[in-house]
């Protein structure tokens, strides 16, 4: 495998203007080229294994590190699947004490994209498990970025598809129906959908497809949402 390798990174200020975010998404498309999954193996199976690849092939000089099951709230026991912080080195230059106070970079999430999945799931990259109008399960992958779950600290997130059926083709198009329903008459009514939250294709590069959106959260302010999804068929 070769990396891009730059000198030239941007302090972890010149985040909000994604030139460090930039090389990490390159990186992550770079990793998931070569990864390769087992019909037997579930989500949280996948994403463990594709965060310890992650920081294990990493080249040494880049300012950046992956942490697994990123605590985003101890009180009420909610993680995202993985962050991306900076290093020590690094977060010196913006005067934090330690890496505990500095911010993260970029908070990821993973998801299936797989049509066996059971009927209340069907939806769950864009949102929750909702009976009678009611959240039964706060599990959306989009949702819960909206409603402060996740990334509430940040304005960089990821989620990962592992498409496991069918086509990228495909999948963008289900789930542009899922947001479109949402912006028809939303499940939450505290939520704002709108164009915004489609999803917009940047690249592809066979096995790897690339879109963007961003999303409107409870405060009004949007965080940047990439989607970056790997073909496992």
């Amino acid at each position: 495998m070769s990396f891009i390798i730059e000198n030239t990174f941007g302090s972890l200020s010149s985040a909000s203007d994604g030139s460090i975010v930039g090389h990490i998404f390159s990186y992550v498309s770079t990793i998931l080229h070569d990864f390769k999954v087992t019909k037997d193996e579930n989500e949280n199976g996948i994403t463990n294994r594709l965060c310890k690849m992650l920081e294990f092939k990493k080249p040494p000089e880049y300012p950046f590190f992956f942490h697994h099951q990123n605590i985003e709230s101890a009180k009420q026991n909610t993680s995202t699947d993985f962050a991306v912080f900076g290093t020590y080195s690094y977060v010196q230059l913006l005067n934090f004490a330690d890496n505990d106070e500095a911010p993260a970079l970029i908070k990821f999430e993973a998801k299936r994209l797989i049509n066996n999945l059971p009927k209340r799931r069907e939806r769950e990259y864009v949102i929750g498990d909702y009976k009678q109008g009611k959240q039964i399960r706060n599990s959306g992958g989009i949702e819960r970025f909206k409603n402060g779950r996740h990334g509430i600290d940040i304005i960089h997130a990821c989620i990962i598809g592992y498409i496991q059926s069918d086509s990228f083709v495909f999948w963008k198009g289900k789930i542009d129906r899922f947001v479109q329903d949402e912006i028809n008459n939303p499940h939450d009514q505290s939520l704002s959908w709108d164009n915004d939250d489609f999803l917009k294709f940047v690249k592809s590069d066979n096995n790897i497809y690339e879109c963007v959106s961003k999303p409107k959260r409870k405060s009004g302010c949007s965080i940047d949402l990439r989607h970056i999804w790997i073909d496992l068929n």
